[in-house]
């Protein structure tokens, strides 16, 4: 089953309806009142991520995905680069790291501002940690392709040693989203962000 695609603004606008797709969704695939709740609190997290990235984001869809037991909440949306999006994003510290991401859905929302950021721009050639490119090299199109996925992360924390990576280790530990979904699953590309949540009951 798929739900109807609900359009959502940077005003917030559609995310009332976004939710209330959710609830029909939960009715649907049979979830009793606790599994509702942790399929809203996903929802409202994606949404919450979205009007995040940037604040110009208009007309981004949302989704539902349903097999049996599996949800895959969606939400797609084209992000349009601006001087003050622009401004932000090249705000990065010399480390790499944005200090101003903190959480686990703030490190994701960074990594998703850096994969975004223009062409033209050197910090954008190389891929930002955690993406992997999924660019054609026979390809003439040079635009971004990228994905990442909550369980890749989870299992490049796995192969290193967990003393280097505490704050990592904390923020997936505390994070709504990483302890409840099963998957996380985000692609760029160009200007185009898709972000999946998976839940199985």
């Amino acid at each position: 089953m798929i739900t109807e695609i609900i359009k959502i603004g940077s005003d917030g606008k559609g995310a009332e309806s976004a939710l209330a797709v959710t609830d029909k969704a939960a009715a649907y695939g049979g979830l009793d009142p606790k599994e509702s709740i942790r399929l809203t609190l996903l929802s409202e997290e994606l949404i919450g991520l979205f009007k995040s990235i940037a604040g110009d984001i208009s007309d981004a869809g949302f989704w539902i995905e349903q097999e049996n037991k599996e949800f895959k909440i969606h939400m797609k949306a084209t992000v349009e680069m601006n001087q003050a999006l622009r401004k932000e994003f090249l705000s990065i510290s010399r480390s790499g790291k944005n200090a101003a991401a903190k959480g686990f859905m703030g490190k994701l929302k960074d990594l998703i501002s850096t994969a975004l950021m223009p062409e033209s721009d050197p910090a954008q050639r190389s891929i930002p940690v955690g993406f992997v490119s999924m660019d054609n090299p026979a390809s003439s199109e040079q635009a971004a392709s990228l994905l990442w996925t909550l369980q890749d992360y989870r299992t490049g924390l796995n192969g290193t040693d967990k003393s280097g990576n505490e704050d990592e280790w904390d923020e997936l530990e505390k994070s709504i989203v990483a302890n409840i979904a099963d998957d996380v699953q985000v692609s760029v590309n160009g200007a185009v962000v898709d972000v999946a949540i998976i839940k199985k009951f």
